[in-house]
């Protein structure tokens, strides 16, 4: 393999490999999640990461974001993934949250260290103005 790029001799900018990286990461979160295991969740997320929303409010730290999501494995949704896309060190995430008597409407955007690790998460939900 040469040094500017894989096997075949492709240069691929750090940035972009940083995106694929990153989008498989994200993409794995919410499989993790999903089989609520909580470790592997977690081993995607950066030591200082922060995890931002409507629900949790903020949550600081990988371990506390274990912690959080561990109390709401028993929780029967899953994720449905409508488009994951990624970008200089950004992950956007369209997608559902089903269940049993529910399906929201969501929006995650994900930022990444220089490694592809999640630093950060801040979700939006879909909901119709009161």
């Amino acid at each position: 393999m040469d040094m500017a790029g894989d096997a075949t001799g492709a240069y691929e900018p750090p940035g972009d490999l940083v995106a694929r990286v990153g989008v498989e990461h994200v993409r794995l979160s919410y499989e993790y999640l999903d089989r609520h295991d909580i470790d592997g969740y977690g081993s995607l997320f950066d030591a200082d990461a922060v995890l931002r929303s409507p629900v949790a409010g903020v949550v600081r730290g990988r371990a506390e974001i274990e912690s959080y999501q561990a109390k709401r494995a028993t929780d029967a949704s899953r994720h449905v993934l409508d488009g994951v896309f990624g970008s200089a060190g950004l992950v956007f995430v369209v997608g559902r949250l089903t269940g049993p008597d529910r399906q929201v409407e969501f929006l995650d955007l994900f930022t990444l260290t220089e490694h592809g690790m999640l630093l950060s998460q801040k979700s939006y939900f879909f909901a119709a103005p009161s």
